[in-house]
């Protein structure tokens, strides 16, 4: 079923042409990114379309939560996304040089047994005062991983 789910938001993404480059001059958006999963596939197709809506002048915020924590961390190996021949955490750190931002839960962590030492450069903690302004925002699209 939430794979069915994501299919079909993908495809919507695509067939609608969210990240089509001349509809940054329209209408700028922020892209939520709601990534649950550390696995690669699902990682790397979220922080893969981030980086494009980056490309297309979007604002973007990859939010990592549950599993997704351990995207930013500095000691798990990360296998390769295939499609972007980079691993789901090459694909973080190429947004945040974009102008991404990838904010991280902090209880999250805490349930991870991490700590924001365990994580790489540029990542910001989380909290009701980062995800609810951006998730209040008329112009935010939010995709959830």
């Amino acid at each position: 079923m939430i794979a069915t789910i994501r299919r079909l938001a993908v495809t919507a993404i695509l067939t609608l042409g969210l990240f089509n480059p001349a509809m940054a001059d329209d209408h700028k958006r922020t892209f939520f990114y709601n990534i649950t999963t550390d696995d690669t596939w699902a990682a790397g197709m979220a922080a893969g379309q981030a980086n494009k809506a980056l490309e297309a002048g979007q604002d973007v915020v990859l939010f990592l939560n549950v599993r997704g924590v351990y995207l930013a961390s500095i000691s798990r190996q990360q296998d390769t996304f295939a499609a972007a021949g980079m691993t789901p955490q090459q694909l973080l750190q190429a947004a945040m040089n974009k102008g991404g931002r990838v904010v991280i839960c902090p209880m999250c962590m805490k349930q991870a047994g991490m700590s924001m030492d365990d994580v790489i450069e540029g990542v910001e903690q989380g909290g009701p005062e980062v995800t609810f302004k951006a998730l209040n925002d008329p112009d935010t699209v939010v995709l959830s991983y």
